[in-house]
């Protein structure tokens, strides 16, 4: 407790015990024919409070009853006569008990303060490790990701990327752009006669209510990268929905039809960086070169634009 508090709460006690004087007995402040006077007990309340800095108050209601004899127009002799009665100075010993355990409490005050800075001290410091060992994870699973492309992986992506079912190729696309990012989940979508998405593959659950996304999936994200034409992240798209893709890429024939989309969910967000994105593009376009050998490509307009007339075509393998 500060200073000033015990000072306000003196000169409250001084003035206060002055007036309870007065008014509970005008013609002997004093109050003489009392064993014990009530003033003190004002004196066991800051010693409860303050501890032994509360015991001030005892020459503070000295003081109190010697104004309280001055205004009534005493002398004052019988205020300083209560201190040598025995149960005035009984009151008083009762009052320097009380202050030896309000400081004991206010010792343990302090120590318990001091107790819960050095936890907080520790909880910044263990906050500061966690973060520490989650960029040593992310490290890692950097490590483990360069481990999953390694050339094995990819010879065999290769293989299969040139499968002539399009589905096949669709997922060896699909497994080589999660490895790549980390993605939790991921889909393929072909554009149909109509202009389109449908979903040709998908890989990894898509979210808590839904382990496959929809086979007509009305993905922000997707439409976005599709119309933008380039690699595009969901928080790039204004009213982006919770269930709409994290990072998506649009298949790109050679000669420049959009095919459809390679849409990955769950990334995490360090990987939303422009060399990841490069590299995803990098993928989505070698897959759309072999499925443009093995789907029907959409020759109408491109979505979210007016719509004049859809002609379809298989190109040949």
């Amino acid at each position: 407790m500060s200073i000033s508090d015990l000072r306000r709460a003196l000169i409250a006690s001084t003035i206060g015990g002055a007036c309870l004087a007065l008014v509970a007995s005008p013609q002997d402040p004093s109050m003489t024919s009392l064993s014990v006077h009530p003033v003190w007990a004002i004196a066991l309340i800051l010693a409860a409070r303050y501890g032994a800095r509360g015991l001030l108050s005892l020459p503070a209601l000295t003081g109190s009853l010697l104004v309280a004899e001055w205004v009534t127009g005493g002398t004052g002799a019988a205020a300083l006569a209560r201190i040598s009665r025995g149960g005035d100075l009984a009151i008083w010993v009762v009052a320097v008990g009380v202050a030896v355990v309000g400081t004991a409490h206010e010792r343990r005050k302090a120590i318990l303060a001091q107790r819960l800075d050095a936890a907080e001290l520790r909880a910044t410091r263990a906050e500061a490790a966690a973060d520490q060992l989650g960029e040593a994870a992310l490290a890692l699973r950097d490590r483990c990701d360069r481990s999953e492309t390694s050339l094995v992986f990819l010879a065999d992506v290769a293989a299969r990327m040139d499968d002539p079912d399009p589905t096949g190729a669709g997922q060896a696309a699909l497994e080589l752009a999660m490895a790549r990012t980390g993605a939790g989940a991921g889909f393929v979508q072909i554009l149909d006669g109509s202009g389109r998405l449908r979903t040709l593959t998908a890989r990894g659950r898509w979210s808590a209510e839904t382990f496959w996304p929809p086979a007509l999936f009305r993905d922000l994200t997707a439409h976005t990268a599709l119309t933008r034409a380039r690699a595009v992240a969901a928080h790039e798209v204004p009213g982006v929905r919770a269930d709409d893709s994290d990072l998506v890429a649009p298949l790109i024939a050679s000669n420049g039809r959009r095919i459809g989309v390679l849409a990955l969910r769950r990334v995490p967000f360090p990987k939303l960086t422009s060399a990841v994105r490069e590299d995803l593009t990098a993928i989505a376009r070698w897959a759309a070169g072999s499925l443009a050998r093995t789907v029907v490509v959409d020759s109408g307009p491109a979505p979210g634009t007016a719509k004049r007339g859809v002609e379809t075509k298989h190109v040949a393998t």
